[in-house]
């Protein structure tokens, strides 16, 4: 007899606790920052600190989902696996050559830093293998490919909570970036085994984000939406690319339970 906090119905109800749960303390910590004037430096780091907090201790009490550290493959078939990451690393290299304030670096750092931990520790280390579980009922692919979509979308809607320091166009765009980078991230960690393969990422993704534009927000007529669906089409092209049929069946789903 399954118990019911073993069952995927409770899974499910922990998935959209932890979102809604999320969603108001970005919103509440940001409100809170604002009304103390605390700077961008400052803003960061507290705010991310004390969500990794906040989800570490409910995961540990309540939600107690293992995020894996350790990989399942090999460190030759790491390499390719992490390619995006050594691009974004070679890129990165180029464009550190150009001159960059103190300022603009150490943003770029906590910004990359605390949205790599913590955000990949909740949504892929929690959220993705909480919905492997919710739909473990359909066959392999389907499982992944459900997690997968679901999770990234989640992690897409988060971004929603931006609108309170940008107008809601660049907002939309940004939400629709977050989805389509969900489903690389997922696909880094679920064929790594290891969310630090997928932190790295999503720090230095950031990290270069910042770096570019100079601030973790879109400003209101300054993007151009080509480049950006150039690269919602790479995601999804090399996120597919992971998840062939090949592929998925390598994956270890008893790892990420």
């Amino acid at each position: 007899m399954i118990r019911l906090e073993d069952s995927p119905k409770r899974d499910l109800w922990q998935v959209i606790s932890l979102f809604v749960l999320v969603v108001i303390l970005l919103v509440g910590i940001y409100t809170s920052e604002k009304a103390l004037g605390m700077g961008d430096i400052s803003q960061i780091v507290v705010q991310e600190i004390l969500l990794f907090i906040i989800f570490f201790g409910l995961n540990y009490f309540w939600t107690k989902q293992p995020v894996k550290l350790g990989l399942t493959v090999s460190f030759r078939k790491l390499i390719p696996i992490s390619l995006p990451i050594i691009v974004l690393v070679l890129w990165i290299l180029f464009i550190m050559l150009g001159k960059h304030s103190a300022h603009t670096m150490i943003l770029a750092t906590v910004s990359g830093l605390g949205a790599g931990i913590f955000e990949e520790y909740l949504f892929r280390g929690i959220i993705l293998a909480k919905l492997l579980k919710v739909f473990s009922g359909s066959s392999k692919a389907k499982t992944v490919a459900y997690a997968v979509i679901v999770s990234s979308l989640l992690f897409g809607c988060t971004h929603a909570t931006n609108f309170a320091a940008q107008s809601i166009p660049e907002t939309l765009l940004q939400i629709l970036n977050a989805a389509f980078m969900g489903a690389i991230l997922a696909a880094l960690y679920l064929r790594s085994g290891s969310i630090i393969v997928p932190m790295l990422f999503h720090g230095l993704w950031d990290f270069n984000t910042f770096v570019v534009t100079g601030s973790t927000v879109l400003k209101s007529g300054s993007t151009s939406i080509a480049p950006m669906i150039g690269s919602w089409v790479v995601f999804l092209l090399i996120a597919l690319y992971y998840f062939r049929r090949s592929k998925i069946q390598e994956i270890d789903l008893k790892h990420f339970e």
